[in-house]
């Protein structure tokens, strides 16, 4: 039967070039699949940090608690990330993760880690690009959601997430899979449902695109970068001057 192919793999050679002790090392923290379902959690608030997860199928979200009953969604986590590492240094969890989707992961201790680190380079500086873009994405949404407007903050979201899953596998921005609630896109953008809605309506109306519960259609691509303002150098792969000197390492 042949091997499914790795998203985590697929996603992390867009860094640096993985020879085969490196694919080894990833393949053996994928072992043990766990079929997750829709709302299951990967982990609560305060409980300890031990697993991390590589997403090999379906949609995962983080997210914090505020004391007043509101809720700030912090990632969307897709296929090829690892979920986790954020607080891999922490004794104890801050945040929540859940699935957003039914899916597929791989759970595994985080002190693995340190295997990685203490045998591969191009591994390790891999792994350390893709949780700096990662870390990207937040601060341009802190941006986003101090500066810009709804439609601009949705539209960006559109073309950041189709850009993300394009990485993994070939995504067709005119069409593809978005399974996000008007409520937990609002959460995440600091808009209430409400506004969500009406935005969405207005960019129907418009002819810029149509969302459907778990689809999105782009009809006019040119516009919707146009709103968005996107400049998509802080999801690129390129780096100055580490690759010669990890490829030396190897």
């Amino acid at each position: 039967m042949p091997r499914i192919q790795s998203c985590i793999l697929a996603n992390l050679n867009h860094y640096f070039r993985l020879g085969d002790d490196d694919q080894r090392l990833l393949r053996d923290l994928e072992k043990d699949p766990a079929q997750m379902r829709s709302g299951q959690p990967l982990w609560t608030a305060d409980s300890p940090v031990d697993q991390l997860y590589i997403i090999q199928s379906g949609w995962a979200y983080s997210f914090r608690d505020n004391p007043d009953g509101g809720r700030q969604v912090v990632d969307i986590l897709l296929p090829g990330d690892v979920a986790g590492l954020r607080e891999l240094t922490f004794a104890t969890h801050i945040s929540e993760a859940r699935m957003i989707t039914e899916g597929v992961v791989y759970p595994f201790p985080h002190h693995r880690i340190l295997d990685i680190m203490e045998n591969s380079t191009p591994l390790s500086m891999a792994l350390l690009a893709a949780f700096a873009r990662q870390e990207a994405i937040l601060t341009e949404r802190l941006l986003l959601i101090s500066q810009r407007s709804a439609r601009a903050r949705i539209a960006h979201f559109i073309i950041e997430t189709h850009t993300r899953l394009n990485r993994v596998q070939p995504t067709d921005l005119s069409g593809f899979y978005l399974p996000l609630s008007q409520k937990l896109l609002g959460e995440l953008l600091g808009l209430t449902s409400v506004h969500v809605s009406r935005s969405l309506s207005d960019m129907t109306r418009d002819g810029l695109l149509t969302k459907a519960r778990h689809h999105i259609e782009v009809h006019d691509r040119d516009r919707l970068f146009e709103e968005a303002d996107f400049d998509d150098r802080y999801l690129s792969s390129a780096m100055s001057g580490l690759h010669a000197r990890v490829e030396d390492t190897a």
